[in-house]
C-alpha cells in the first residue's frame, strides 16, 4: 500500500519555488492557539515533502504520544500506535480518500474525511475519531498542506471494525468514495485457492500442475489479487487476508 500511496502523491507536479512556506507558518502559528484550548491532537502533512510538518505538543497529554519519537520517525511512529487489525483499513480507506479528491478537486475546499480506529493508549486500544481536510493548494491545484485532528470517540463500546466517511460538509451530503466500512471479502474463491497456495509456499509453475491450468492464468490471478488487496507482495497479501480470515 505504501507503493500506491507513493504512486498517488508522484501524480502531482510540485514547483518547489511555487510553495510559500509563510503561508505554513501562519497556519501553524493558529493551530498552536488551537491546540492549547482543544482536546485534539493536530498535525499537518506536507504532501510535497512527504511528512508532518506540525504535530501539536498536547499529544503526550492526550494520548501519551512521545513528541521526539513523532519527529524522528514521522508516520511511522503514528502508524504504530493503531491497533494492527485496523492498520489496513484505515491506510486503505485513506488511499480511496486521497485518489477520490485528486480525481474530484473541485471538491477540495468542502471535503471532510473521518474514520474511526483504534489506538494504543497506556497499553490499552481506545477508539478515536480522526478528521481530515486539506489545508492549502499550490499554485496549481496540487494538494499542498492536509490538516489532521486526533480526538477520542465518544464510543467506547464494542468495536466492529474501521468506519469511514467522506463528506462534502459544505453541500451536507456523503461522498460515495471507493472505502467506508469494514473489509468484505474482495476475492474469487479461485483467488482464494491460489493465495492459499501461495502461503503454504508453492511457486505458479506448482500451481499451475495442482490446479491443472496455465502458469499465465497463476500469474494473472496472483496480479489481482494484489490489485484487489493493495497489497506490495504476495507475502503481505497472504498475511493480510488471513488475518481478516478469507482464507478459512
Amino acid at each position: 500500500m505504501q507503493r500506491e500511496f507513493e504512486a498517488l502523491l508522484d501524480m502531482q507536479r510540485f514547483d518547489a519555488g511555487e510553495l510559500d512556506y509563510a503561508v505554513l507558518n501562519r497556519h501553524v502559528a493558529r493551530l498552536t492557539q488551537l491546540s492549547q484550548v482543544v482536546n485534539s491532537g493536530i498535525t499537518v502533512f506536507d504532501m510535497y515533502r512527504r511528512r508532518h510538518v506540525f504535530s501539536s505538543y498536547n499529544f503526550p497529554d492526550l494520548f501519551r504520544y512521545d513528541m521526539d519519537r513523532i519527529a524522528s520517525e514521522d508516520s511511522d511512529y503514528f502508524s504504530a500506535r493503531i491497533h494492527p487489525d485496523d492498520l489496513p483499513d484505515v491506510h486503505r480507506n485513506g488511499i480511496d480518500c486521497l485518489r477520490f479528491m485528486l480525481g474530484h478537486k473541485e471538491l477540495i475546499d468542502n471535503g471532510k474525511f473521518l474514520t474511526e480506529y483504534r489506538i494504543e493508549i497506556g497499553g490499552r486500544y481506545v477508539r478515536v475519531v480522526e478528521q481530515f481536510q486539506v489545508l492549502e493548494c499550490d499554485r496549481r491545484g496540487n494538494i499542498w498542506l492536509t490538516l489532521s485532528v486526533l480526538d477520542m470517540s465518544p464510543n467506547q463500546g464494542s468495536f466492529d471494525g474501521v468506519r469511514s466517511q467522506l463528506f462534502d460538509f459544505r453541500g451536507g451530503r456523503a461522498l460515495p468514495f471507493a472505502g467506508g466500512g469494514a473489509s468484505s471479502d474482495p476475492l474469487s474463491e479461485r483467488e482464494r485457492e491460489i493465495l492459499r497456495l501461495i502461503g503454504r509456499g508453492r511457486l505458479s509453475k506448482e500451481i499451475a500442475v495442482e490446479l491443472s491450468i496455465s502458469v499465465h492464468t497463476v500469474n494473472t490471478h496472483r496480479q489481482r489479487i494484489l490489485e484487489k488487496l493493495r497489497a506490495d507482495n504476495s507475502m503481505e497479501a497472504v498475511r493480510y487476508a488471513a488475518e481478516r480470515g478469507l482464507l478459512d
